[in-house]
């Protein structure tokens, strides 16, 4: 009998990489920079001083996250905190707070703007944030006041892997402690 919609040889109807109209696709793949055990989607913008990634989308908005080094040096979060939506938030100043298990930190914009969602699964599921910071983990959604200017102070795909080591380095003498893998 076999899958609905699948037939083995010249008559499969299959789309290009095997995957029938019964099937998910597979997610879209985005190139990565890979510094140490950590990845680094090349189609972000980074803040690295606050483990923060920014993206422009489609609609002229941006959503930010954590990066994977900041979810690894945070351990694991219990909540996240943001501020309301509808509030104007300043580049580098805080869109809400993340709790771990003895710490609370702020979340650092990468750039300002005003606040427009916050992500309710993270709300409800913080380990979201740590199981997959550049997907299902983002944290919020800002309509950016000066996109273009902000833009070009943070670090791009092409400086990111001395960015991050220069950061992992300074990590290390700050706090007395190996850079993480």
């Amino acid at each position: 009998m076999g899958r609905p919609g699948f037939k083995p040889g010249w008559g499969c109807h299959a789309l290009p990489g095997g995957f029938d109209s019964h099937s998910l696709p597979p997610p879209l793949l985005v190139a990565m920079a890979t510094v140490g055990d950590f990845e680094f989607p090349d189609d972000l913008l980074y803040l690295l001083e606050q483990d923060t990634w920014v993206r422009l989308d489609a609609d002229g908005n941006a959503t930010v996250g954590i990066t994977s080094l900041g979810a690894h040096i945070s351990g694991a979060f219990i909540e996240f905190m943001p501020k309301p939506v509808g509030t104007r938030v300043e580049r580098d100043r805080a869109l809400g707070l993340l709790e771990m298990s003895k710490v609370i930190r702020s979340v650092r914009a990468p750039v300002g703007g005003l606040l427009l969602e916050a992500n309710p699964r993270v709300t409800r599921e913080p380990g979201l944030i740590n199981a997959s910071p550049y997907r299902e983990g983002w944290l919020v959604r800002l309509q950016p006041t000066d996109w273009e200017h902000e833009r070009s102070l943070l670090v791009t795909a092409a400086a990111l892997p001395d960015a991050v080591r220069a950061y992992m380095a300074l990590l290390s003498e700050t706090f007395g402690v190996s850079p993480p893998p």
